[in-house]
């Protein structure tokens, strides 16, 4: 019989079948279509087989009228296994109480987590979300999805802009983004914008207060550029002039760069040391000889491992030593004087506002002198070229004649 598996779940006994010709109690039970499977023979007139515990009743009226003794050696399956659990019920209610406990245990909220609010908006939020349901101690299957507390509280806050809800095992965490009220400036005092430099002016815009240039006009350092006088003639209100004005600056550089230059090219030696990292250190696991190269090149490989989302503090990586060597380079003059143009370009620009940038330069004169090529550049750099400076009222005397 194959199916021991239906056997098991319906339950069946081991029996002894002792008297005289037990082969032919066998043929009677097969002929009455009883299921006997494993038999086996321990003596002349002993057979040992297994048959199913519902065939026990049809098996006892066959062993009377055949002269054989039946005795149960075993009992197996299901139904004795529920037997034996039931006496031992105690244990099996404890073990089912236990699990019970282990679930409404891991279903509750231990922790409600605020991030990013200030003192009195988290114990706003924490009581908003009480009246909810979320606090220590409730079950997590009774309380909303976090998807609708995240609606609820976001309207029910007045202060935040936006509150996210997060469930991370037995804890809530809540992240709150909050309103930002744009704080009221100072009102500056009245002045204009005045030039720093010489310049020719490029682009204006002007916020507040009175123009007074236009573009491709050329102005000297402290010409008044945007007036913060407004209004007619004997009439002015004095305001603080806001904007910015750009104006052209022509700027000579004088640059030298080398015409040759010293470059390292890798030899094709190298040698890999490996390596277990656990936080700041580093505890190396193979390749401690390594060749002593004159000049050397580093490469750093470093893995992460992680196990179920959570990543292992300790880390492989390898790293390897290159060889190289020093190669002389050669530049044509021409290149030599793009180089110079760009290193010029940066240098120039460091004397400036971060607003600067360069709109042209051109090449005055270059010289090739030991191995160097000295180039005089003129750059066009377009910056910021206002300062703010107090309004100076002019005071007319007068003379008075007697």
């Amino acid at each position: 019989m194959k199916n021991h598996w239906v056997h098991k779940l319906s339950g069946y006994v081991r029996i002894k079948i002792s008297g005289p010709y037990p082969e032919l109690f066998v043929n009677r039970c097969i002929d009455s279509d009883i299921q006997i499977w494993d038999i086996e023979h321990q003596g002349n007139q002993v057979l040992v087989c297994s048959v199913l515990l519902d065939e026990i009743p049809r098996l006892r009226k066959l062993a009377r009228i055949s002269d054989c003794k039946i005795s149960f050696l075993d009992r197996k399956g299901l139904p004795f296994v529920m037997k034996r659990l039931w006496k031992r019920n105690g244990l099996l209610f404890g073990a089912a109480g236990a699990l019970l406990l282990l679930y409404l245990l891991s279903n509750m909220v231990w922790e409600v987590e605020v991030e990013g609010a200030t003192a009195s908006l988290e114990h706003e939020l924490r009581q908003t979300a009480a009246e909810l349901g979320v606090k220590r101690g409730a079950f997590q299957f009774l309380l909303p999805a976090p998807e609708d507390l995240q609606s609820v509280l976001t309207d029910e806050i007045e202060d935040a802009t936006w509150i996210g809800v997060t469930k991370r095992g037995t804890t809530y965490h809540f992240q709150i983004v909050q309103k930002e009220f744009a704080e009221r400036e100072p009102e500056a005092d009245a002045g204009n914008l005045v030039a720093v430099r010489k310049a020719v002016i490029h682009d204006i815009f002007v916020e507040e207060g009175k123009p007074l240039v236009e573009i491709n006009q050329v102005v000297e350092k402290g010409d008044v550029l945007v007036s913060g006088l407004i209004g007619r003639e004997g009439e002015e209100k004095e305001v603080a002039a806001r904007g910015k004005v750009f104006g052209e600056i022509w700027y000579k550089a004088e640059v030298e760069v080398p015409l040759s230059r010293t470059l390292y090219t890798a030899t094709g030696n190298k040698y890999r040391v490996h390596y277990l990292h656990a936080g700041d250190f580093n505890i190396p696991i193979w390749g401690w000889n390594s060749p002593e190269f004159e000049n050397i090149k580093e490469e750093s490989f470093k893995s992460s491992w992680s196990i179920f989302g959570f990543e292992i503090p300790v880390k492989y990586g390898y790293k390897d030593i290159l060889e190289t060597k020093e190669a002389e380079a050669e530049q044509a003059v021409d290149k030599a004087i793009d180089t110079a143009k760009e290193k010029g370009a940066d240098a120039v620009l460091s004397k400036f506002s971060p607003e600067a940038v360069v709109k042209g330069e051109k090449v005055l004169h270059h010289l090739v002198e030991n191995g160097k090529v000295k180039v005089i550049i003129h750059y066009r750099i377009v910056d910021e070229i206002t300062v703010k400076q107090p309004i100076i009222k002019e005071t007319k005397e007068t003379e008075t004649i007697d």
